[in-house]
């Protein structure tokens, strides 16, 4: 803390941004912080991890209201040489932050007075996001164990932004939300008291905020009720129901056919081999049986990989072999040296990339597009399909067959009209907060003002871990946010993100990423999909085109995830943290902001079976190879055909048995044109949680060959 013109600054130094694990802390102090200093080298270039630190600053808003300086160790002696070189560092600085005017020199020493007179009589402006939460930056910490592993943080400092108070929950990186046990004034000793007659009140620890009847709890997923979920199945049927049924008037029981006589049934034919006795024929498992069991428990676990993630609802059945045994065997299982793992990880990461990049240009080569399997029926294969005859005006249902988790959400009538309620109701509860520190408590009571600006506070949160006392380190910064009511619970949260130019990697959907939204950071596994514009981006019927990839472009896309829920435009940083040690560089996805809270958002999977014109008479064709049986063509009938030069048209008939059909469009189409037929699934994301700061996607050796087989499985059924 140094003093200038009456004033205390407090300065926290940060480690060079080239380090990637000085990426977080740099941002949390920059989010905390009045004014960002950034120091440059006039010999050494900014390195890959430092650009990606500037514009992960600028996503998250630093800079965006002035505040920033730019500061030089030392020029070159060379009058040129040092104009120059202060140039070209200012024309770096300024492209990620206009506001900075000027390179300061820190060898001169008239300089140096600039930046700190700067410091002094600058009025911070602050960021729009964090004015309207309290956030505390720690000048002392302590832990008290008053449970197990569990204990009371104490946290002093002095309350910026918005008010703090006891009944709102505070975010404390990496370890999630916590209640507030109280907050207490916390006086700098040795100050005297200004006013001179309260020289015999000495400064004492004063209770500013206490929980009352009003305070957030810790449930952050509603509770739903297993009846309540169980209203819309079919029950057993009541006595009532079954005597009024047909079948149990005695008219309807005379219409009733009589049972067959014994012997009347016809059996079912076996081929046994010949000379076989009938003892030994029954010991022969027909083939057809060993099909139904084996198809019976292939659609059981497809059930379950589809809930557990979209990937897996593509991926073909895998042919195994009913032979197997599943006895469990006596050798023991022989693990892999270090060398060996760490190799075929390396291998299976380079193969992963080759065939993430593969598909990325099929997918834009082919958008949507898929052959339709030979061993599996259309009708079956794609059974959670559905036709739409118009993306954009078609109704669907938004409550239609939701997944359990949608139970466990949050929703509101209006998100936004609740959140700005929520932050007034914020700025007239908890401790008053200004630029100016408060030294005299003594004063503060007197004046019967409970809620004066500028507050040093003593921070009390109660069941904290002992970890976070562990992990705490005094160089670096700890900062606590506090949270608007009803923002630890979950909902369905959209945002929008620009992707990142300078970063050329494969992002799909689902992949494991890190978002920081706002103060808080989260593991998510996001679905992309189109942003559309019109009615408040809902469009006509809030329906909206899934995006399997991340693409680059002046549009910016949607990432749906489920997340606690964030009032206000709150910044959103998408990053891809690495999945080993060997490779700790942090890559910057993309940018934007927070959305909206909409569950009723329905993002639409869309497939596009294509078929081509075998004959072609004016505006009826025969069409091939879109279906490989009868029963398929008769199954998608009703839905419309399309055509890649735009012809619209619909299934006529059916010819032969090997999935040929005559269509009829609305105009003559050309002999090269290809006929499309549209399908749609809905897709939901995966649960998010807090971001421990652990390694992100590491697959385990064990896994890799496992692995490599489904991306097999999904190369057989996808790619075009």
């Amino acid at each position: 803390v140094v003093k200038f013109h009456n004033q205390s600054l407090r300065f926290v130094l940060l480690p060079s941004a080239s380090d990637p694990s000085s990426l977080f802390p740099i941002i949390d102090a920059c989010s905390a912080a009045d004014f960002v200093i950034f120091g440059l080298s006039s010999e050494e270039e900014v390195d890959e991890q430092g650009e990606t630190a500037l514009r992960t600053l600028t996503g998250t808003g630093v800079g965006g209201q002035g505040g920033v300086f730019g500061v030089v160790k030392a020029l070159p002696s060379n009058p040129a040489l040092s104009s120059s070189t202060r140039g070209s560092l200012q024309s770096y600085l300024s492209h990620f932050f206009p506001s900075i005017d000027r390179v300061h020199c820190m060898d001169s020493t008239s300089e140096a007075s600039i930046v700190v007179r700067s410091l002094c009589e600058k009025v911070p402006k602050g960021m729009r996001w964090r004015e309207s939460r309290p956030r505390v930056l720690a000048e002392a910490v302590a832990w008290e164990a008053t449970e197990g592993d569990l204990g009371t943080l104490r946290v002093e400092g002095v309350v910026r932004g918005g008010r703090l108070g006891a009944n709102r929950l505070v975010h404390l990186q990496g370890y999630g939300d916590f209640m507030v046990e109280r907050v207490t004034s916390a006086p700098v000793a040795g100050r005297a008291p200004k006013s001179k007659d309260l020289m015999d009140v000495t400064p004492s620890a004063v209770d500013l905020s206490v929980p009352d009847e009003d305070a957030d709890d810790l449930q952050s997923t509603n509770v739903p009720d297993d009846e309540d979920l169980l209203l819309g199945e079919q029950t057993w049927p009541t006595e009532e129901e079954m005597a009024s049924a047909p079948a149990a008037s005695s008219s309807r029981h005379a219409e009733m056919l009589p049972p067959a006589l014994p012997g009347t049934t016809p059996k079912r034919v076996k081929k046994i081999p010949k000379g076989m006795s009938n003892y030994q024929a029954a010991w022969i498992v027909d083939e057809e049986d060993e099909e139904d069991d084996y198809e019976g428990e292939e659609e059981d676990g497809d059930d379950e990989e589809m809930v557990e993630e979209e990937e897996e609802e593509e991926a073909a059945s895998v042919v195994m072999d009913s032979a197997v045994d599943d006895t469990i065997s006596e050798r023991p299982f022989a693990d892999l040296s270090p060398e060996q793992e760490q190799e075929q990880l390396q291998k299976y990461l380079a193969d992963r990339a080759r065939e993430r990049a593969h598909q990325n240009r099929d997918d834009l080569d082919f958008p949507d597009e898929i052959d339709t399997p030979l061993h599996i029926p259309a009708r079956e294969r794609f059974a959670r399909y559905r036709g739409m005859k118009s993306f954009r005006t078609s109704p669907w249902d938004p409550y239609e067959e939701l997944p359990i988790e949608y139970s466990r959400c949050f929703m509101f009538e209006d998100f936004k009209v609740m959140g700005r309620k929520m932050e007034r109701k914020a700025q007239n509860e908890g401790v008053e907060v200004s630029i100016f520190a408060h030294d005299d408590v003594a004063s503060f009571v007197s004046n019967n003002a409970s809620n004066q600006p500028g507050t040093r506070v003593a921070l009390y949160i109660k069941n904290v871990p002992s970890s976070v006392i562990a992990s705490y380190n005094p160089n670096l910064p700890f900062v606590v946010f506090g949270l608007l009511k009803h923002e630890h619970k979950y909902s369905v949260m959209h945002f929008t993100i620009q992707r990142n130019t300078e970063c050329h990697e494969t992002v799909r959907s689902k992949d494991p990423l890190v978002l920081c939204l706002g103060p808080r950071r989260f593991l998510i596994n996001p679905v992309f999909s189109q942003h559309t514009a019109r009615n408040g981006g809902k469009g006509s019927n809030n329906v909206h085109k899934f995006d399997r990839f991340l693409r680059h472009g002046i549009n910016a896309s949607i990432a749906t995830a489920y997340l606690p829920i964030t009032f206000g435009n709150q910044p959103a940083v998408l990053l891809r943290v690495p999945s080993s040690t060997e490779d700790p560089t942090i890559h910057l996805i993309g940018s934007g902001s927070l959305f909206s809270s909409d569950p009723t958002r329905i993002t639409a999977k869309r497939l596009i079976l294509t078929g081509a014109a075998l004959k072609v008479h004016k505006k009826t064709a025969t069409i091939r190879y879109m279906f490989f049986n009868q029963p398929d063509v008769e199954y998608y009938k009703p839905i419309q055909l399309r055509t890649k030069r735009g012809r619209t048209g619909h299934i006529r008939e059916s010819l032969g048995t090997h999935g040929y059909f005559k269509a009829g469009f609305d105009g003559p189409i050309d002999q090269m044109d290809a006929i499309c037929l549209n399908l749609y699934k809905r897709c939901y994301p995966k649960w998010g949680k807090v971001w421990d700061g652990s390694l992100v996607g590491a697959p385990k050796v064990r896994e890799i060959l496992e692995a490599a087989e489904e991306r097999e499985g999904e190369d057989d059924v996808e790619m075009v």
